[in-house]
């Protein structure tokens, strides 16, 4: 099992990176939109961590 580290990522961090700044541009889209959107992803990662995953037998 692999375990993943924390994130050293922040909001202000990727509204800064010039990648995605480009896209944004690109889009159209301003930086208020873009951080609801990552605050919304990152609410949605969070309630599937919290959940459990199924469990598959196999058939014989």
């Amino acid at each position: 099992m692999y375990e993943i580290a924390e994130s050293t990522l922040t909001l202000a961090t990727l509204l800064r990176d010039p990648l995605v700044q480009l896209v944004m541009r690109s889009d159209n889209v301003s930086e208020k939109d873009h951080a609801e959107l990552l605050y919304r992803v990152k609410g949605t990662l969070e309630l599937r961590s919290l959940t459990v995953d199924p469990t598959f037998e196999v058939m014989h």
